[in-house]
């Protein structure tokens, strides 16, 4: 199931710019949605979205993040065969990543994967294809969701919201 775009939409265009496989469409100030078939639920646009409109893959809230906090990928040097693989350097839409060859060899292997910041929209495509476990996305993708806190639930019956948004762990 793909990521959706609710009714809370501002048309403000963050998540378009964002969208490594250029799945969301829509005009400027007006209600933007999301092609499922282009899709791949990695939440890059989530992070991105000021009213907080954009429905993860359960229906859960994504969460927006200060851009200090988006999701970035990091890479376990010790995990990484690099020239041996470079999976996530190939898969990466972005080119967010690079071989650093500065590094010893490691066995029949040199460098390893490096992440290039400003250009990672954590889409987690490098993480999935690493077969080494050597590339993660911080945060976690648990933590890009809206909870509800306990506080935020009272708040919301007390108002006689019928259910306020929360996600189940």
């Amino acid at each position: 199931m793909a990521y959706k775009i609710i009714e809370t939409c501002i048309g403000c265009t963050a998540c378009t710019k964002r969208c490594p496989t250029e799945a969301i469409t829509g005009t400027r100030n007006q209600i933007h949605e999301i092609d499922p078939e282009l899709c791949i639920d990695c939440g890059a646009c989530g992070v991105v979205c000021p009213p907080e409109a954009i429905l993860d893959e359960l229906g859960d809230v994504s969460r927006t993040f200060p851009r200090r906090d988006w999701p970035v990928a990091i890479v376990i040097e010790d995990n990484c065969i690099g020239s041996g693989c470079e999976l996530c350097i190939s898969v990466c839409p972005f080119d967010a990543l690079e071989l650093d060859l500065s590094g010893g060899k490691v066995g029949d292997f040199f460098g390893v994967a490096n992440v290039i910041e400003r250009r990672c929209t954590g889409c987690r495509l490098c993480e999935q294809s690493c077969g080494w476990s050597a590339i993660y996305i911080d945060p976690p993708r648990e933590i890009q969701k809206k909870l509800a806190w306990p506080a935020e639930e009272a708040a919301a019956e007390s108002e006689g919201v019928a259910e306020p948004v929360t996600a189940e762990a």
